[in-house]
């Protein structure tokens, strides 16, 4: 097994694990919740990054002819990037400690905690897609075999003169795939956010009213959003969210590995 295929196996298997353990609030409770949330935000970056080349070229293939399996695991991978894009970015902007420092300066507080809710249940599922897609590659870097990097069967090989090192400008390209990935991202979550608003606008004059009396009542100060309750932590409960979310996944995989069919 390369560096390369190594790494992105031990960054991937951080990923899952994190996943499964934010799914499980009372193993962590909510202030190690939010830190693990900030933790696992740079791991989703790196990962797409390093896997740019792949969507390149499943974006060139997708108008080919009979290319119904590759439109489907685009469609697949772009979904689990937005949803955890918005995911995350929600609970970032929806967490007590950027509340604190920003109030609602990037949208009301109450509704990206509700997005961070109902979502999780999605990006769960599509985790577990994810994994049955990419089963094979999975397999096939843990037997040490080498394996092509996924979505790439058929791609133009590269210049075969060019240094295996570190080209000048990698650092700059890396950079700016980064930078791309941040600004997909915060228009996939923008885009949800705009969605919950617009659907909550009907009944929002009177929902906000009552919110600030209840809010000043509390606290004392209207202008800033009532701090999310804290969630006491319980291991064994914790263990068994854990247990659940890890037996859902599975099934997902399962499922879309033998009935739906998923391959790269």
């Amino acid at each position: 097994m390369n560096h390369r295929v190594a790494f992105l196996v031990c960054l991937d298997t951080a990923m899952l694990l994190l996943v499964c353990v934010l799914e499980c609030l009372s193993l962590t409770g909510l202030d190690l919740h939010v830190w693990l949330g900030f933790a696992l935000c740079p791991l989703v970056l790196v990962h797409v990054v390093m896997q740019w080349q792949w969507f390149i070229t499943q974006l060139q293939r997708i108008r080919t002819t009979r290319a119904y399996r590759v439109r489907i695991n685009t469609l697949l991978n772009l979904g689990l990037l937005f949803m955890m894009s918005a995911v995350l970015l929600s609970g970032i902007l929806g967490a007590q400690q950027v509340t604190s420092l920003m109030g609602e300066s990037f949208g009301r507080v109450r509704i990206w905690r509700g997005i961070h809710g109902w979502l999780n249940f999605v990006v769960v599922v599509l985790v577990g897609l994810h994994l049955a897609l990419n089963w094979d590659w999975i397999i096939a870097a843990l037997r040490r075999r080498r394996p092509e990097r996924p979505g790439l069967a058929g791609a133009p090989a590269r210049n075969a003169a060019a240094p295996s090192g570190l080209r000048p400008s990698s650092f700059a390209s890396s950079l700016g795939r980064g930078l791309a990935v941040l600004l997909v991202a915060s228009m996939a979550a923008s885009a949800v956010y705009f969605v919950e608003w617009a659907n909550r606008l009907p009944e929002e004059p009177e929902r906000m009213q009552n919110e600030r009396a209840t809010t000043a009542t509390a606290v004392g100060s209207p202008s800033q959003p009532p701090p999310p309750q804290s969630h006491p932590v319980s291991v064994p409960h914790g263990v068994e969210q854990f247990l659940v979310t890890s037996a859902a996944i599975v099934l997902v995989v399962v499922i879309g590995r033998y009935v739906f069919r998923f391959r790269l």
